[in-house]
């Protein structure tokens, strides 16, 4: 293979992840409101299926984030998923607020602006 032939390849292959990346930037807003949206499911209600929507979100979060450089983000949504879904899943909202508002934190300040 010509040197030429492997920069393109490179070329291309970093398009594709920035496009990749720009995608996930992109839904973020809608990941945020799931949170939001989760939380307060919670927060009102508090029945099993909320609790198993946080964890959801939380569990997505900590397994995507990360590939797409946001590595603090991935280690919060991690620390909410582990929290939500240990053998004595944590129900109690007092336990989880701080967890869930770090993350919603996260969550705005990758936002991207504009």
């Amino acid at each position: 293979m010509a040197p030429e032939d492997v920069d393109f390849a490179d070329a291309a292959f970093q398009a594709q992840l920035d496009a990749l990346r720009r995608h996930y930037l992109q839904d973020l807003p809608a990941r945020r409101s799931a949170l939001g949206d989760a939380w307060r499911g919670c927060v009102d209600g508090g029945d099993e299926a909320a609790w198993l929507g946080l964890r959801d979100v939380a569990h997505k979060l900590s397994g995507s984030a990360p590939c797409y450089g946001l590595d603090a983000l991935g280690a919060a949504a991690r620390d909410l998923d582990k929290l939500l879904s240990g053998r004595a899943p944590c129900r109690e909202r007092a336990r989880v607020e701080e967890d869930v508002a770090r993350l919603a934190a996260l969550l705005d300040a990758a936002i991207p602006s504009g």
